[in-house]
């Protein structure tokens, strides 16, 4: 499962999981690329869910959305595009990349054999992600779009007057059975596809992700040493701290968390909502709760009792990582897609300490139960189709159809491992294994103009499998989403981030031990009167225009 691991996913999904304390207007990162901006998602515009036939989980889901879990890939994988769509045509697309160019299309065997099952021509405008946003930008500005676009979420301040004028609406192609036509993308469960409705059409494509990042991971060998052999014993917060104390001994040079920015999982053990929470119509910031005062709380107290690590207030991300991989921090922070892998934790952490093992944090709630944790990564981001006609629009779907192709396909196996043969040949267990050719060949960016829902594999261990599997059908039924996710607020777009920021800040002075729960509560107060009121009302009419 290729997974982008970038300092700004990091620090988003921290700032927003851990500690709960930035409530930014649009958020980017693993999850996704930046918040949708649009009114009225209604169910009779979202396309059926239809569950495609051909593939046999190891690990089938039952949590809704949750992802499948695979041992090894399928034995025999399936061709999902039976017959070839374009008929020589050639359709354009623009997206992003994190990687270096990939070998031209003309001389890729992966890409050239792409063509081929598509029966034409998709040439791919892959951007470096920092300069993506001024491409698209100049695109639009010239009147020279092609057929599919990232939405990157950040580029287009006016998106719905964007979509409304130059984007097709593809409500008619996909709305309910009609997704019928395109059986890989009617394989995308309904989650996911909530996030391309706008102004009450379906205008966007989703990229899928696993909806959430989860609460962190804790290395289980630490906790055991301690005399804490089940998490799920821990069920009230006295219990979390004297798990903290018995995890810290600064003589070891061990402690039970790393710096206050990577904290502990203190908004999901006091429900802290995902940046608003909605009752009757009316929203309510997350900060502006009394749960994330308690949650502030409960880290300073941590903090003053020595739980984290003594100067590593100004921590990079790879400083936590480091801290976390080599035993110095027993509960850290990092998204679940860090977990498997060859340079994932369940890999690295044995590496250090044989009796090191790396286990995704369950939270359990202040009053009882569960805790929660955000749906903050839904999406990577959603594809936006050029306008154009009926027949064409159809030719550019059945592109997308072939892009969507699942998990134990012979599609995604190209798209993801190459040509066979060339960029990889298969182990034993039919596992593909890359050459040296795949270094290039294998980074033409097909996964973000779309995609399916992710798998979780991990072909060199079945236990990682397993845990990771067993974590997102724990987890994601204690997801919460955010009431405003969908919505357009002008103030919170231009705005939003520099209003939250005196309130993150001052919440992180209060834990640090260098100001007090009263400058955190006049800075929620200036961000009322500041913008906060104004953003507010601006989504709550919003929400009322929805219901109606």
């Amino acid at each position: 499962m290729a997974v982008e691991t970038t300092r700004r996913t990091f620090l988003s999904l921290t700032a927003i999981s851990a500690l709960g304390l930035v409530a930014a207007g649009t958020l980017t990162g693993c999850g996704t690329q930046g918040s949708l901006k649009a009114s009225g998602v209604t169910e009779d515009v979202l396309p059926s869910y239809i569950p495609l036939k051909g593939v046999s989980p190891d690990l089938a889901p039952k949590a809704a959305g949750a992802p499948a879990g695979f041992f090894s890939y399928p034995s025999s994988p399936f061709r999902s595009v039976a017959t070839a769509p374009l008929k020589g045509d050639s359709i354009t697309a623009m997206t992003l990349t994190y990687l270096p160019p990939s070998t031209p299309m003309k001389s890729n065997p992966a890409w050239k054999e792409v063509n081929e099952r598509l029966g034409g021509t998709l040439e791919i405008d892959a951007v470096g992600a920092a300069d993506y946003d001024t491409k698209l930008n100049t695109a639009i500005a010239g009147n020279n779009l092609p057929d599919l676009m990232l939405n990157s979420g950040t580029a287009i301040p006016d998106i719905i007057g964007f979509l409304e004028s130059s984007c097709a609406d593809l409500t008619p192609f996909l709305a309910g059975d009609k997704a019928k036509a395109y059986p890989n993308l009617a394989n995308i469960p309904t989650a996911f596809w909530r996030e391309g409705v706008q102004n009450g059409k379906l205008f966007l494509i989703p990229i899928p992700r696993n909806q959430t990042g989860g609460a962190g991971l804790y290395n289980k060998g630490l906790w055991d040493k301690a005399g804490i052999t089940d998490i799920s014993s821990i069920t009230t917060v006295d219990d979390f701290l004297a798990a903290m104390k018995a995890l810290t001994s600064p003589a070891a040079k061990q402690w039970a968390l790393g710096s206050v920015e990577f904290g502990g999982p203190f908004s999901n053990i006091y429900k802290v909502p995902y940046n608003w929470e909605e009752k009757g119509g009316k929203l309510t910031k997350s900060f502006e709760t009394d749960r994330y005062l308690e949650s502030l709380g409960l880290a300073e107290k941590a903090n003053k009792l020595g739980y984290f690590v003594p100067g590593s207030g100004g921590w990079e991300v790879s400083q936590q990582k480091d801290a976390f991989t080599s035993g110095k921090v027993a509960l850290s922070y990092d998204g679940l897609t860090a977990y498997p892998g060859p340079t994932g934790y369940a890999t690295l952490l044995p590496l250090t300490d044989p009796s090191f093992e790396a286990l995704p944090y369950i939270p359990f709630g202040y009053d009882g139960g569960d805790g929660t944790v955000p749906l903050n990564a839904v999406t990577f981001g959603t594809v936006m189709v050029k306008k154009g006609g009926k027949a064409h629009i159809r030719k550019v779907l059945e592109v997308a159809n072939f892009l969507a192709a699942p998990f134990g396909t012979e599609e995604y196996l190209l798209m993801n491992y190459g040509a066979a043969d060339v960029d990889y040949t298969l182990d034993g267990s039919g596992n593909p294994q890359p050459t040296s050719a795949a270094a290039l060949d294998v980074t033409v960016p097909f996964k973000y103009l779309a995609a399916p829902q992710q798998a979780v594999y991990d072909p060199s261990s079945k236990n990682t499998v397993k845990v990771l599997f067993d974590a997102y059908e724990k987890l994601i039924p204690m997801g919460v989403t955010d009431p405003t996710r969908g919505l357009f607020s002008p103030t919170d777009a231009t705005r939003g981030s520099s209003l939250a920021q005196p309130v993150n800040d001052a919440a992180l002075n209060f834990i640090a031990g260098r100001g007090t729960l009263a400058d955190v509560k006049a800075a929620i107060k200036t961000w009322r009167t500041s913008g906060g009121d104004k953003i507010r009302k601006e989504y709550e009419d919003l929400l009322s225009d929805s219901s109606k």
